[in-house]
């Protein structure tokens, strides 16, 4: 009787610990993937000073890709520049994409394959990007889903209409606006925040651009103050992930799309300056896969990206 009873005690605790491990485990209903255009690795891993915040109050809960001789590095698999990096992000495989005017992606592409496969509709699948050529790498097949890129108005994909802060938004942005077609970050970001504070997509992109262009036209100062900028953007971000109560359910994978040159070439990026390969990443609630791994170092690329965010919601 006494042996019995005992096997019952623990038999019992196992269960416990087993249901305990399951409550931990989390799903995750929502990706926001956040791409940081042409920001180095150096001044993110590096120095904290640029982003002193996502340091401070989020990076113990996330996992760090691209640390010097840490082992977890990561890079661009494909060549080091925006639209053939992007192509190769939203695809999950190198495209024969080699510059940014080298037109739309001609495969099926992560959001695309999303909103299919989970039935989602199109206002669930979300991206804003302050650059107008993200459009050549987010979709194979032009308004699979909703998408707002550039400097151009942002309209509810219910009414069809700005509703009152999209219109606030819209106004400002006319105003306001960074190089040639691109539209200022900050109204791009808060453009997303709201977006996804009404609609609560299952998978947004926010792509910002503007540090990328500060660093191509040698403006160090302002490079600098839109990693600041940047910084604030993201602490934002979490702080209204945690007043939705969906900071645990939220997976949020924050990376760039390449590095840039050493020294006195770090205004540039491309095949002719291998150091803008490697990149970074952070990402809350969630791992990326790996695309390769020798011994106890694991090789993390652009390739990882499609692979870790749909095993993250297709369930």
């Amino acid at each position: 009787m006494l042996k019995r009873l005992i096997v019952l005690v623990v038999l019992l605790s196992v269960s416990f610990v087993v249901e305990a491990k399951k409550a931990e485990q989390v799903k995750i209903e929502h990706v926001i993937y956040v791409t940081l255009d042409g920001v180095r690795w150096q001044d993110v891993l590096q120095s904290h000073q640029h982003f002193s915040i996502l340091w401070q109050r989020y990076a113990d809960n996330m996992t760090v890709y691209g640390l010097s001789g840490g082992v977890a590095p990561i890079e661009v698999a494909s060549i080091p520049v925006s639209l053939p990096s992007y192509q190769s992000q939203m695809t999950g495989a190198v495209q024969p994409c080699q510059v940014n005017e080298c037109g739309r992606v001609k495969v099926e592409t992560m959001p695309e394959y999303l909103r299919s496969t989970l039935k989602l509709r199109k206002r669930d699948v979300a991206v804003f990007s302050s650059w107008p050529v993200i459009d050549d790498a987010l979709e194979s097949h032009p308004g699979a889903v909703y998408s707002n890129v550039g400097n151009i108005e942002v309209l509810d994909p219910v009414s069809g209409k700005p509703d009152a802060v999209m219109k606030k938004i819209n106004r400002l942005q006319t105003l306001h606006h960074h190089v040639k077609t691109n539209r200022l970050d900050a109204y791009t970001f808060a453009h997303a925040l709201h977006y996804f504070q009404k609609y609560q997509p299952v998978f947004m992109w926010i792509s910002l651009v503007n540090a990328d262009n500060e660093a191509h036209m040698n403006h160090p100062k302002r490079y600098y103050q839109m990693l600041t900028a940047y910084d604030q953007y993201l602490d934002q971000l979490m702080t209204v992930l945690s007043k939705m109560k969906l900071d645990k359910n939220t997976m949020v994978v924050i990376t760039t799309d390449h590095g840039r040159g050493d020294g006195q070439d770090w205004t540039s990026h491309g095949g002719e300056l291998p150091a803008s390969k490697s990149t970074w990443a952070f990402v809350l609630n969630g791992q990326l896969k790996p695309v390769t791994h020798d011994g106890k170092t694991y090789r993390y690329n652009t390739l990882s990206i499609r692979p870790t965010i749909e095993a993250a919601l297709i369930h």
